[in-house]
């Protein structure tokens, strides 16, 4: 099971073991560096919605929990170096045993295997034209919708931001344009301007569809500065909760 889903499934136990064992795991888990020790997350487990920032609210899962009076949301920020942290956790808090574990870990490999199948099987009538060809639109209308436009100095500047070197690795050979956000159907990235950075071609084979935040895992420092330039330039990612409804409300509202 993916680290995401993990510590979705996790998430009220968590604040049920909070509410009936230890009051004061609430108040650490809303410390950043508590959270950096024992998750290896850069963010605070979870923070009270009322103190979120509306430009940190997309590091956040969109689902608000009630913890003793008050609202919570939970950081987005995982990384898959982290699960074995995460496990470790749960295992020695009592929140869950290995062998639970081990189940939603067996789940998971079958119900990938199940969707794998099905997809197969679709195949054999739809053919993997169709998905192509949806993928295609998708890429269509994340590359052109929009009212924003930028021109070559635009570039320019954000070559500069970057000091002329690739965003990932800081060579500065070769670079090309690279979407932080792929823009596919899986991530809805979009062809503006915060969502472009300087790579070399090397990086830019390399992290092809990946999120951004798996490439660089352990080098939060290259994490913050491209979330920094994706502020500067006012760009909100659509997300992976809600989806469809920004897409909506950006394009055909």
């Amino acid at each position: 099971m993916r680290i995401g889903r993990l510590v979705k499934h996790h998430i009220k136990k968590i604040f049920q073991h909070c509410e009936d064992n230890d009051h004061g795991e609430l108040v650490r888990m809303t410390n950043n560096q508590y959270s950096k020790n024992t998750f290896g997350i850069n963010y605070p487990f979870c923070t009270e919605v009322s103190l979120i920032a509306e430009e940190e609210l997309r590091r956040y899962w969109t689902d608000v929990y009630l913890v003793r009076g008050k609202s919570f949301r939970v950081s987005s920020q995982w990384f898959d170096t982290s699960k074995e942290q995460f496990i470790d956790y749960l295992i020695n808090k009592k929140i869950a045993t290995e062998n639970e574990i081990s189940v939603l870990d067996e789940v998971a490999l079958e119900q990938e295997f199940k969707t794998k199948i099905t997809i197969r099987e679709n195949s054999r009538y739809k053919g993997s034209a169709i998905g192509n060809a949806q993928n295609l639109l998708v890429r269509n209308i994340l590359s052109n919708l929009g009212k924003e436009s930028f021109s070559e100095n635009d570039w320019k500047e954000t070559k500069d931001y970057f000091l002329n070197s690739c965003a990932y690795c800081s060579e500065p050979n070769d670079l090309v344009i690279e979407h932080i956000i792929p823009i596919n159907r899986a991530s809805l990235g979009e062809h503006r301007l915060g969502n472009l950075i300087p790579s070399c071609k090397s990086c830019n084979s390399k992290k092809a569809d990946k999120n951004y935040l798996d490439f660089l895992s352990g080098q939060p420092d290259k994490i913050e500065r491209i979330e920094q330039y994706m502020e500067s330039r006012n760009y909100v990612p659509l997300g992976d909760n809600e989806q469809v409804a920004q897409v909506s409300k950006r394009y055909i509202t």
